[in-house]
């Protein structure tokens, strides 16, 4: 029996790094395990604020790989404010609203001209080769994944030529209700496009899928309609040749990935200052990625800079030995406003690490939940300080801190990416 045709759009692929290329990388991996054959989808001259080469080694030499031109709003940024696209498309700097006359434009720019995102450039020509794609494959199925949202709006072009087309619309975050939208400097009327878009794109798709259930709940008031929620996770083979190296002279806690200022720990840095000399000695504490600049004015403003190391963003294997390398493991949650539906993509690595967990995030969050859930740790909320200090202190100590490790194979794990992708691929053999 043949497999089954799925073509798949999405704008982050290698070299682009981070945690939300890695979902499709890895579904598309073990979807022809499942008698699927993904046919991707995506930009050639895309703008990434991260970059790994090393995940294109994830991608199957027999996989095939459509890529398209767009037209990107970012290098005309770059030129006018003299910053790299690097810097300039790094969320952290494109919803600054801070900073020269030149920033404060191009954001209010970004905010109001490019709905619902600057990566509206690529929609065009993507349209058109993905209708050439449908046709040249006899492909019935179609999945976009978001974000940028502007992604789904090639699938409801697709959906509204062709209505016997099966769409599945994925979205790794919200939409219009990101946290980010709430501080842009957006005009009513732009917001109003950007909820219109996407209330169409959930009631044309035929299946949309969330990463939460409370993402779920956020998107049901927004259009009620069935939702599957199938999570980020880990790939098990990634931490198959794993050594652990830990260092039998420190108590180390490490934080691996990106952290927006929403994210930056406050609590976590003012319970390290708070403990006694002689166990800060006893302490190494290790932040590897991408971080907002103001972070180490706030380590300053706690007094704890020299207890902390910085090193920049590792390709994804290396991150994940740094993980599985650590005493404890730091994990935050951006401080905004729907914070209770936010995961981020770390979490799955740091479960597989298999290593206990510091959150720091709302106790009620689906982060806090599924901690709870599996017990893995610990989360205290953003304004919680004795307690995480007393919790430290135990840990280093007695290194005596809450944690059930899995013991059987992670590839059976309900995180993983084998367990999650036959999840999907009875999603989209359903759609048949």
């Amino acid at each position: 029996m043949n497999p089954k045709k799925v073509l798949i759009l999405t704008y982050y692929w290698p070299p682009s790094g981070g945690s939300g290329v890695q979902r499709w990388v890895k579904f598309c991996k073990y979807l022809p395990d499942f008698g699927i054959e993904p046919i991707v989808l995506t930009v050639q001259n895309g703008t990434y604020p991260l970059l790994d080469t090393s995940l294109q080694n994830e991608v199957a030499h027999n996989l095939e790989v459509h890529k398209t031109n767009s037209i990107e709003p970012y290098h005309l940024f770059s030129k006018f404010t003299g910053k790299s696209v690097k810097q300039v498309s790094n969320p952290s700097n494109a919803f600054n609203t801070n900073g020269s006359w030149k920033q404060k434009l191009g954001v209010w720019l970004r905010s109001n001209f490019f709905i619902p995102d600057a990566r509206l450039g690529w929609v065009p020509s993507a349209r058109k080769k993905a209708t050439e794609i449908l046709e040249a494959n006899d492909i019935d199925t179609v999945i976009t994944t978001g974000p940028p949202n502007s992604t789904h709006l090639i699938g409801k072009y697709l959906k509204e030529k062709k209505s016997s087309l099966k769409w599945i619309m994925d979205m790794r975050d919200p939409w219009s209700q990101i946290f980010y939208n709430k501080s842009l400097p957006r005009v009513p009327l732009a917001s109003h496009i950007d909820l219109h878009l996407e209330t169409q794109c959930l009631k044309k798709a035929d299946e949309v899928v969330v990463i939460s259930n409370k993402m779920l709940k956020l998107q049901t008031k927004i259009v009620n309609r069935s939702y599957t929620v199938i999570t980020n996770g880990f790939d098990h083979s990634d931490f198959t040749n794993t050594v652990e190296s830990k260092s039998s002279d420190f108590f180390t806690i490490k934080y691996v990935g990106s952290m927006s200022i929403n994210a930056i720990p406050h609590n976590f840095f003012k319970a390290i200052s708070k403990l006694p000399a002689q166990l800060k000695t006893k302490l190494k504490i290790q932040f590897t990625g991408t971080y907002s600049s103001e972070i180490h004015s706030i380590i300053n403003q706690y007094g704890v800079s020299e207890l902390i190391e910085f090193q920049d963003y590792l390709p994804h294997l290396e991150a994940k030995k740094e993980m599985k390398n650590a005493d404890l493991l730091l994990l935050t949650i951006p401080n905004t406003t729907d914070s209770e539906i936010l995961t981020t993509g770390k979490i799955f690595d740091y479960i597989a690490s298999q290593v206990p967990i510091i959150c720091i995030g709302p106790l009620k969050g689906e982060a806090a939940f599924i901690i709870d859930e599996y017990q893995l740790g610990r989360t205290y909320d953003y304004d919680e300080v004795e307690a995480l200090s007393k919790d430290l202190v135990s840990a280093v100590n007695e290194n005596n801190f809450l944690y059930q490790k899995w013991e059987t194979d992670l590839q059976h794990h309900p995180f993983s990416r084998l367990s999650l992708t036959k999840v999907y691929a009875n999603l989209i053999h359903n759609q048949a």
